[in-house]
């Protein structure tokens, strides 16, 4: 398996059994935006199967700089605070706007978490733009969208937040880890994942203070090195914190390579060993 960085893809054809996915960053900052930047949000995109995960301020209007927003087929919540969900408001407008004019048929499927329950709630009232999947429920399903799986676990931050892993068949290509502190099974829900997505929010002197609910930089790279990652994406940046110095306190923990997820950089990852630069 081998990531690419910054190009294109073909579609696969159909009788290729080879799987490609397509990683953009819309944002990467949290609790607030540099100039120019946006909050946590991400466009994965699989064989043109178009999913939103998390849409926190300014990714809604980034995202539209890649694809028609009447085409997303899925967005994922992985929790409700603003830096992650925020932006949930215009896409209701903009689903139901495409909707209303003929753009877009269906409802789009979100998944979402049950609380804090009045955000929950007021997003799944939106019944007639939002098809609204609760994700505790989901995680008692099989999420199989044919050419991939889905697979979500509860992580250690609250209000109730949500990793997830994508999948094609046995093998893990890419984890999540959303907003989380280390915890036991952190690693296990991880396992085996060619690309993990990890958010960095803290140097390791800030460990004592907010370790209980996000992790380090070299806590992501620890985490990618005991899962067997080949590449590392950091992500989840504070505005004020040099990313460089981040990007070496990951690299310090793992063998692989560690990228800074940068807005507007997408990122190819293909389940075929052979794969050259397309």
């Amino acid at each position: 398996m081998r990531i690419y960085i910054g190009r294109k893809m073909r579609m696969r054809r159909k009788d290729d059994d080879r799987l490609m996915m397509e990683l953009t960053i819309l944002g990467a900052h949290s609790p607030y935006a540099p100039a120019n930047g946006a909050l946590s949000g991400y466009l994965l995109q699989i064989d043109g199967f178009n999913i939103m995960i998390d849409c926190g301020n300014g990714t809604f209007s980034r995202l539209q700089k890649h694809i028609d927003f009447a085409k997303l087929n899925l967005a994922i919540l992985s929790h409700l605070h603003p830096d992650h969900y925020c932006d949930v408001y215009s896409l209701r407008q903009a689903i139901g706007g495409a909707m209303k004019a003929g753009l877009r048929e269906e409802p789009l499927i979100v998944y979402l978490p049950d609380a804090p329950k009045s955000i929950a709630d007021e997003i799944k009232s939106w019944d007639d733009v939002f098809h609204s999947v609760s994700i505790a429920e989901a995680m008692t399903m099989n999420n199989d969208f044919n050419l991939f799986q889905l697979e979500f676990f509860r992580t250690k931050h609250e209000p109730e937040t949500y990793g997830l892993s994508v999948s094609q068949g046995s093998q893990r290509l890419l984890a999540y880890t959303a907003d989380t502190g280390w915890f036991g099974e952190l690693p296990q829900y991880c396992q085996g994942a060619k690309i993990l997505l990890a958010e960095a929010s803290l140097k390791e002197q800030e460990l004592d203070k907010l370790g209980d609910r996000h992790l380090s930089a070299s806590q992501a790279g620890r985490l990618g090195q005991i899962i067997g990652a080949e590449t590392i994406i950091l992500t989840h940046f504070l505005p004020t914190h040099n990313l460089y110095q981040l990007q070496r306190q990951a690299e310090a923990q793992f063998d692989g390579k560690v990228l800074l997820a940068t807005m507007g950089k997408t990122y190819l990852i293909t389940n075929n060993e052979k794969k050259q630069v397309i």
